[in-house]
This record gives structure tokens, C-alpha cells and sequence, in this order.
């Protein structure tokens, strides 16, 4: 393992998004090792099913980053997580994955979704081997060009050094929001409550310098605070203020 490697790690678990938080990392770098194994698992016996399961796989760690930047809510973290346990359960009754690959699977995703579900303390039960994801088929069958993330024990870091007081440490205040955050989250209500229907494509023409996928997390927050609701599924949905908000 290259130092670079491991000083980035280290960077990482000092950073504004993980310090203190190194669970969120392991769970950042676990989701990415899944999807790196789906897409191996996937070449194999290529399948319009598992295209889309390689899809949902792919944008958990992007969701685990925004969440630990207060951009996503727990709730949505975990929705996410649980579709994909449906979609990863479902490839195995189709026979698109051995079932030994998928119990494997399913239990990296319950662990992410333990962990990530106990957001506001940083887990005492996290340890280099906790994070290491088995593999059912052989390592020799893995092409190199798609190499897994290593964990931190490869990677050198300290994880005794890491984890030394984690017993103790209390849970921390949740972080608000930034202005930013609620300017544009107000934006995103406003025109919603104002107008019959709208979808995330005609947000986007309101709110500059913005992602789809930010707008998409700050509707979940609105519909949990009951203000919003979504008709429709997928590229088809809109969005309309609920009665309690009106």
C-alpha cells in the first residue's frame, strides 16, 4: 500500500467531514467496495437487473458523503440503503447472484445501516476486521483493473490509536444547518407551495448552482416535514405542497 494511500486516509478521518465520525468513513469506503464488487459479480452475467442494481450500489457513497455534510437527513440515508437491500434480495431470487454472494452483500448493507443509522454518536463497535467485506467468489477472479478500496489495516493507519476513547466519547450536537442550506431549502418550498405540481427539472430553472441531487435530498427533508408530497415515481414525479401546508 502506497504512503500517499494511507496519508489520505488519515487526511480523511481528520477531515471536516469525518473527524469524529470515523464509522461514517469505514461505511463510506464499505459502499464503495460493494459496488466495485457488484460491478465484478456483474461481468460475469451482464443483466439489464443488474445494471440497476450497480446504479443504486454506485450512489450510496456518494449519499454517505453529503451526509456527513449535513446535506442528507438520516432517514433518507437509510431509504437508500434499504432499496438497495430489495433490489440486491430481489437479483438473488432472479438468479442473478449466487446466493452466497448475496448473503454476504446484504450483510455489509445491514452493518452500513446500523451504523449509519446511529447517527448522532460515533459507533464504539467499529474495527479494521468489522470493515473488511468477505468475498464468496475466489480473489483471483476479481480483475485488477477494478481493484477493492483498501481498509485502514492495509492502508497502515492506527486504528487502536483511532478508536482509544471511543467508550467515552458522548454524543456530539447535531450540525445545523448552514445559511446556504436554508436560503435555498425556503426557495425550494416557496415555488413548490406555489405552483400546482412541479418537477425537480423546473427547480433546477429556480435554484442556480445546484445539482439535481441536492434539490432531490431538500424535497425528502420537506416531505418528512410533512410540507411536501411526491406524486408519481421516477422521472415522472412531481412535487406539491401537502394540506397542512397550505
Amino acid at each position: 500500500m502506497s504512503d500517499n494511500t494511507s496519508n489520505f486516509h488519515t487526511f480523511a478521518l481528520q477531515s471536516g467531514l469525518f473527524k469524529g465520525h470515523d464509522d461514517w468513513y469505514f461505511c463510506y469506503l464499505k459502499s464503495e467496495r460493494i459496488a466495485h464488487v457488484l460491478a465484478v459479480l456483474a461481468q460475469s452475467s451482464p443483466h439489464p437487473d443488474l445494471d440497476r442494481l450497480i446504479e443504486l450500489a454506485s450512489s450510496l457513497p456518494e449519499s454517505i458523503v453529503y451526509f456527513a455534510a449535513s446535506e442528507v437527513v438520516p432517514s433518507v440515508l437509510l431509504a437508500e440503503v434499504f432499496v438497495l437491500l430489495s433490489a440486491m434480495r430481489l437479483s438473488g431470487t432472479k438468479n442473478l447472484i449466487r446466493q452466497e454472494n448475496v448473503s454476504v452483500l446484504i450483510s455489509e448493507l445491514q452493518h452500513i445501516a446500523q451504523l449509519m443509522g446511529n447517527s448522532s454518536q460515533v459507533s464504539p463497535f467499529v474495527t479494521a476486521e468489522d470493515f473488511a467485506v468477505p468475498f464468496a467468489t475466489a480473489p483471483d477472479q476479481i480483475p485488477k483493473r477494478l481493484s477493492m478500496p483498501p481498509t485502514l489495516a492495509e492502508a497502515g493507519v492506527p486504528i487502536k490509536d483511532i478508536y482509544k476513547g471511543h467508550l467515552k466519547r458522548q454524543a456530539g450536537p447535531v450540525p445545523r444547518p448552514s445559511k446556504d442550506q436554508e436560503d435555498r431549502a425556503a426557495i425550494i418550498r416557496d415555488f413548490v407551495l406555489s405552483n400546482k405540481g412541479v418537477s425537480i427539472k423546473d427547480i433546477s430553472k429556480v435554484v442556480r448552482n445546484c445539482s439535481e441531487k441536492t434539490i432531490q435530498r431538500e424535497l425528502g427533508a420537506l416531505i418528512q416535514q410533512g410540507l411536501v408530497k411526491k406524486i408519481g415515481e421516477r422521472r415522472w414525479s412531481v412535487y406539491v405542497g401537502s394540506a397542512s401546508a397550505q
